[in-house]
C-alpha cells in the first residue's frame, strides 16, 4: 500500500514539475520598455538566453509585449560591446525584419537600429539571431533596448477629405451660377 502511495506521489509531482515551463518569455512593459543583456552559445544561430537587469536570473530567448491599442515603439536596438565581430538579425513576430540602420561604432562594435516599429493591439514577439561572431569565439553576449511605446498617430479620415472636396465643388458651382445670373441681368436676360 505504501508503495502505491509513493508511486502516486512521484507521478503527481512529475506531472506538476513537467507542467511548469522551463523558460518564460521576457515581458516588456509597454510604459517602461526594456533594457538588458542577451547571450548565445554555439556560434551563428538563435540567441541562447536573456538576463534580467540585475543579472541574477536567466530567461528564454525571446521577448514579448502586449498592447491594448495600436502604438509605435520608437526604438529597438541590439549592440555588441564585448567582442568585435558579433552581428545580429532582428525578428518581429517570427519574421526576419531588416534593421532601419546598422553601423559599427569607433571601436568596431555592431549596432542594429529599428526606428518606429508599428504595433497593432495584441501580443507581439521579438528575438535576435546571431549572424556573425567575433573571430575564434562561439559564444558571447550583447545588449538590447526596447523603448516604451507611444500612441500611434491617427491619420485624417478620407471621409473628411471627400466632404471637403464636395463642399468645395458645391461652392464653385454656386459661384459660377451666380456670376451667370449677374451677366444675364446686365444684358436684359431673364431674372
Amino acid at each position: 500500500m505504501l508503495r502505491k502511495i509513493l508511486a502516486a506521489l512521484a507521478f503527481t509531482s512529475f506531472l506538476t514539475v513537467s507542467a511548469i515551463p522551463c523558460q518564460a518569455t521576457v515581458a516588456i512593459d509597454p510604459a517602461l520598455g526594456w533594457s538588458g543583456e542577451f547571450a548565445w552559445f554555439g556560434g551563428i544561430g538563435p540567441i541562447g538566453f536573456i538576463t534580467t537587469p540585475n543579472e541574477d536570473e536567466w530567461w528564454s530567448s525571446d521577448w514579448s509585449i502586449t498592447t491594448s491599442s495600436d502604438c509605435v515603439m520608437p526604438l529597438v536596438t541590439a549592440f555588441d560591446q564585448y567582442a568585435v565581430g558579433d552581428e545580429f538579425a532582428f525578428y518581429f513576430d517570427n519574421v526576419l525584419t531588416g534593421w532601419t540602420s546598422t553601423h559599427h561604432d569607433g571601436s568596431g562594435y555592431f549596432h542594429g537600429v529599428y526606428d518606429d516599429l508599428a504595433l497593432t493591439a495584441g501580443t507581439h514577439s521579438f528575438t535576435f539571431f546571431v549572424t556573425a561572431t567575433a573571430p575564434d569565439l562561439f559564444e558571447g553576449s550583447a545588449m538590447a533596448d526596447f523603448s516604451a511605446v507611444e500612441p500611434a498617430a491617427v491619420p485624417e479620415p478620407s471621409s473628411l477629405l471627400l466632404l471637403g472636396a464636395g463642399l468645395g465643388t458645391l461652392g464653385l458651382y454656386r459661384r459660377r451660377h451666380r456670376s451667370r445670373a449677374v451677366v444675364s441681368r446686365a444684358y436684359g436676360g431673364r431674372n
